[in-house]
């Protein structure tokens, strides 16, 4: 069991990584101008909006754990906007004080023309910048948290907005109550572009420091999970709620700042668990693993993720939000037979994204072939060669819990990080070597509960799970994926927290 109790300590990063992406990608949002009451018009419409500054208090359980300070500035021809966020995120008993800081210039329709991010931690920062021309997005920015800068570009369909300024937008493009926008979010962490919906729900009276206060309240829904506004008569918000119970309020400057230094969050880790309702001694030793999924919440908010693949069978029952998904551990009879395969012929038919380099898993980087050059010899088949990776990844690489963005040439530079960084690290290495590699992400059984994780699928003749931070080659039955593929699908996580329920028959 020791290898369990170490292992409990390094997931806390991956839910305080989700809740760090969900603040980093709801920053650059793609709109779309799409709407139920037809198409909007290309020049803009909506009404100017004054300057104006806002604070928020962040709270979780009663708890204040942050604020936020907003200010919005006009300018030839649009805005100046600025936000700081800073919180105190609780994983696994570890406390880490995260700071968020964005400044962008817009269009008077808040269409982003700069922007300048960062993202600082006890143990992690991050930077970048952006600019837009000719429809082209130019990112410049240590993007892995690595002292080296790196810089790339992007084609755009539709301009980029700033949530922290998408609300301010949304009051003045006069959406009506039941009226939707689509939105499509770039997420600079991920490289990724997701659809989102925002919704202008209706009025609501709520409660604030004592006062009754008419609002409207706006819902975005992104990756099957959802986040609320309430903005005020003035076009103020007043109020917003996200995951894991993390809610804003309104307040003024010494509101803010006053209580300081701020409590921490819940255990992130443990809140966003879910219980089993079977105990395992060895789940290592498990062949096969029959787990009943039940999402939570209407039908509209199911999340589709592709549990039927590889390993997973899914099987759906009468209920539309709820199914069985059947895991069958690989076996090594099957992994080497594949591994003939795989020598017999060239994987041709795989993907060209998991054969190849991308920003955050840079196999054509000089230093990742030298390590591997080090660690494994041509002459060694390719199960051997996985074998021999993981093995040098759990020698050398310091299992810590970090707030970050999972980049393997920084993984391999700084020789820290969590699953995470271990699953980028592997899936670099694999890729330089010739063996096409995956990162899924999903949950994982410990001592009688779920918990969020990432690890790896390679190709070696079939598809076999990897995982590189607990050494386990294949990786044991309880790791369920609901993410497969790019490391970006990972933000699909976000609609499986606290929307997920198990239930272990066989």
């Amino acid at each position: 069991m020791a290898i369990y109790r170490n292992r409990k300590f390094q997931w806390g990063a991956m839910v305080a990584s989700l809740i760090f992406l969900a603040l980093l990608g709801y920053r650059t949002l793609m709109w779309e101008r799409v709407s139920t009451r037809g198409d909007m018009p290309e020049a803009w419409t909506g009404k100017a909006l004054e300057s104006s500054e806002s604070w928020m208090n962040i709270f979780q359980s009663g708890k204040k754990i942050g604020f936020t300070h907003r200010r919005l500035g006009t300018q030839s021809g649009g805005y100046r906007i600025d936000e700081e966020t800073v919180m105190n995120i609780n994983t696994m008993g570890m406390s880490q004080t995260i700071q968020v800081r964005s400044s962008s210039t817009t269009n008077m329709d808040f269409a982003v023309n700069a922007f300048d991010f960062t993202v600082a931690s006890g143990s992690f920062n991050f930077s970048v910048k952006g600019e837009i021309r000719d429809f082209v997005l130019y990112i410049e920015g240590n993007l892995g948290g690595s002292t080296s800068k790196e810089t790339m570009e992007f084609p755009l369909e539709n301009r980029p907005y700033l949530t922290s300024g998408i609300l301010q937008a949304v009051v003045a493009s006069g959406i009506k109550e039941g009226e939707s926008m689509i939105l499509f979010i770039f997420d600079p962490s991920t490289l990724g572009q997701a659809a989102a919906e925002i919704t202008m729900k209706g009025r609501e009276a709520i409660k604030l420091s004592g006062e009754t206060i008419n609002t409207r309240k706006i819902s975005l829904k992104f990756k099957g999970s959802r986040q609320y506004a309430w903005i005020d008569d003035n076009g103020e918000v007043v109020k917003e709620q996200g995951m894991l119970g993390i809610t804003l309020f309104k307040t003024d400057k010494k509101g803010a700042l006053d209580g300081l230094p701020m409590e921490s969050s819940d255990d992130l880790t443990l809140l966003a668990s879910i219980p089993s309702n079977r105990v395992f001694d060895h789940p290592e030793r498990l062949q096969r693993l029959k787990v009943k999924v039940r999402w939570r919440g209407g039908a509209d908010d199911t999340p589709h993720f592709p549990l039927d693949q590889g390993r997973q069978k899914w099987h759906a029952t009468e209920e539309s939000q709820e199914g069985v998904v059947t895991i069958d551990k690989e076996s090594f009879d099957k992994i080497h037979a594949a591994q003939k395969r795989f020598q017999a012929s060239t994987p041709d038919a795989i993907d060209a994204r998991f054969k190849s380099a991308d920003p955050f898993i840079q196999s054509d980087h000089p230093r990742i072939h030298n390590m591997l050059n080090r660690v494994v010899t041509p002459e060694d088949l390719p199960l051997e060669k996985v074998r021999k990776l993981v093995a040098w990844i759990q020698k050398n690489i310091r299992r810590q819990p970090v707030l970050s963005l999972p980049n393997a040439l920084s993984t391999l530079e700084n020789r820290v990080g969590d699953c995470n960084e271990h699953a980028a690290l592997m899936a670099a290495f694999c890729r330089a070597a010739g063996i096409p590699a995956k990162i899924e992400a999903g949950l994982v059984y410990l001592n009688g509960r779920f918990y969020y994780h990432a690890w790896n699928l390679v190709y070696i003749g079939e598809w076999i799970t990897v995982d590189a931070l607990f050494n386990q080659i294949p990786a044991d039955v309880t790791h369920i994926a609901f993410s497969s593929g790019a490391q970006k699908l990972q933000l699909d996580l976000m609609g499986v927290i606290g929307n997920v329920e198990l239930e272990i028959i066989d």
